[in-house]
């Protein structure tokens, strides 16, 4: 199951079962994210587009489209939050216990 083999599956330690779905399930996490980002950017890039070209095609003035960093200068601004030690152990501790609660 999720990419183990029937031995490991039978004969192994029951552990790695569960550090191969939590890992499956991270991965799956993973790709969700770069599909919505990915859906998201694409959305950004054509909204830019039509809006420039209907722009343009309905003034008198033409308006150049921006640079990649002029696009998405907002996404620099938004301010990350900066974990402390404690914050990241206790996160830590969270993900090696997962395969308990399931």
């Amino acid at each position: 199951m999720f990419g183990m083999s029937s031995k490991e599956f039978w004969e192994d330690d029951p552990q790695l079962y569960w550090a191969y779905r939590i890992f499956y399930l991270k991965q799956r996490e993973v790709e969700n994210e770069d599909k919505k980002y990915n859906s998201w950017l694409c959305g950004m890039i054509n909204m830019l587009a039509t809006s420039r070209a209907i722009n343009n095609s309905f003034s008198k003035q033409k308006v150049n489209y921006p640079t990649f960093e002029e696009m998405f200068e907002n996404k620099k601004t938004i301010k990350q939050e900066k974990l402390t030690k404690k914050d990241i152990d206790k996160k830590v501790q969270e993900e090696n216990i997962m395969w308990a609660r399931y």
